[in-house]
This record gives structure tokens, sequence and C-alpha cells, in this order.
């Protein structure tokens, strides 16, 4: 776990210093004593936890852990200082804790427990989103596998995903749903996304091609001019 210290006080810094190295799963990355420096080393180290007290100059670490925010949203704060005025605007950029000094040992050891926590939980939930395609139908939620979905299609004003487990159905738009997607899915035409993972043959039909795909009966349409691009991904 990497961590970053933004403190401007040399004792504190020196404290903090000690508390984190007697834990071997954590490194400290760098020391910031201004606001501008922590957003200098977040954005150069990509630390997963930053210790910020709030009264620092140039910019105040409020400010400062504000903007790291917005460029890197998974960071965990954990703001230590000497004073409560902050203790509720801490909490709506989603802070850890928020430790008062004198710094506890045990109140920051717990803190950095929750840090970790925090950010498993956010990572195995950004996995599942990167792994799955999410549509709404109706009220419910459904999750889809990226690896089961073959082809999706524009009919009418519904997208029809087809996959290894069934078809379903959304109002989504298919510019929406291929924003959601990765690189192995391509635009073949207009009112087609197809998975050239499981691309097999690709067959002349009049002034359009079909695209076939592996154990599945149902064709999806390829325009000319993205022919060229899907030859190389025939299986």
């Amino acid at each position: 776990m990497k961590v970053l210290i933004a403190e401007d006080d040399a004792p504190s810094r020196k404290l903090l210093r000690h508390f984190i190295g007697s834990l071997p799963d954590y490194q400290i990355v760098g020391e910031a004593t201004n606001g501008e420096e922590l957003i200098q080393y977040v954005t150069k180290e990509k630390p997963d936890v930053a210790l910020v007290d709030i009264g620092m100059p140039l910019m105040d670490g409020m400010e400062a852990v504000k903007a790291c925010k917005e460029l890197f949203p998974s960071l965990q704060v954990i703001f230590i200082t000497g004073h409560d005025d902050y203790a509720i605007e801490a909490f709506s950029v989603r802070a850890v804790d928020y430790i008062l000094k004198p710094i506890e040992r045990n109140r920051l050891y717990s803190a950095l427990e929750r840090a970790i926590q925090a950010s498993h939980g956010r990572t195995q939930k950004e996995q599942s989103i990167k792994k799955n395609l999410i549509i709404k139908q109706q009220k419910n939620t459904i999750f889809i596998p990226l690896d089961d979905i073959i082809f999706i299609e524009r009919i009418d004003r519904k997208s029809v995903i087809h996959t290894k487990n069934g078809i379903f159905e959304t109002n989504e738009a298919l510019t929406s749903l291929d924003d959601a997607l990765d690189s192995r899915f391509i635009v073949s035409h207009r009112s087609y996304v197809i998975n050239v993972g499981l691309l097999t043959k690709i067959e002349g039909a009049g002034q359009m091609y079909k695209a076939y795909f592996k154990d599945y009966d149902k064709t999806a349409r390829i325009s000319k001019h993205k022919i060229d691009e899907l030859q190389r991904y025939k299986a």
C-alpha cells in the first residue's frame, strides 16, 4: 500500500514516518509540505492513501484533496489536523477518517486498515464493471459478462444483445452500449456491434457482408467500409 504524507509541520511528519515505518505492508512514496506539492506527488506517484493536514501553505489540504479526487477518484484520504472546523467538509469528499492532533497510533492504524478495505472494495467493483455490460430492463439492472456477448444489433428503438446464454433487449442506444464495451468489440455497421473474438467467417451478401460467429446460427451485418478492418479478425 503506497502512502503519501502531506504535512507542513516537520515533527508531525517525523511521527507519521515512525508510525508507518513499523508497518511492513505500507510504503511512504513522498512527503509534501504544501497543497501544490500534494497534487504533484499524487499525479506522479499515484498513492493508494494520502495522510493530509488541512492548514498548509500555498493551497490548503482540503482544496488540494478536491483537485486530487477529480484526477484520481480512488485515492483514499485520511485528514490529520489540529482543527475540527472542516470535519463535515472532509466527509463530503469521502475521507476515510478525520483525525485530530495529537496523533494516536491506534487511531491511525485503524484508519489505514479502513483505507485498505475501501481501496480493495472499489477495485473489485471497478473490475466487475469492466467485465460486464450493465443494462436496464424496466426496473431491473442486468449484468451481462462481456465474454458472453456475440453481437448487438439495433432494431427499431431497441438494442438487441445476442449472447451465449440468450437474447436481451434494452432501450439504451447502440452508441451508449458500445462505449461500455472493450476493444474486442467493433462497430461493423451503423446498426451492429460485433465481438471480433468470436468471428469465424465473413461472406458477401449483395451490397453488404455477413458476419458468422462460433457456435451461433444468427449473423450480423458488415458495411463495405468496415470489411478491410474486419477481415484480419477472422478466426
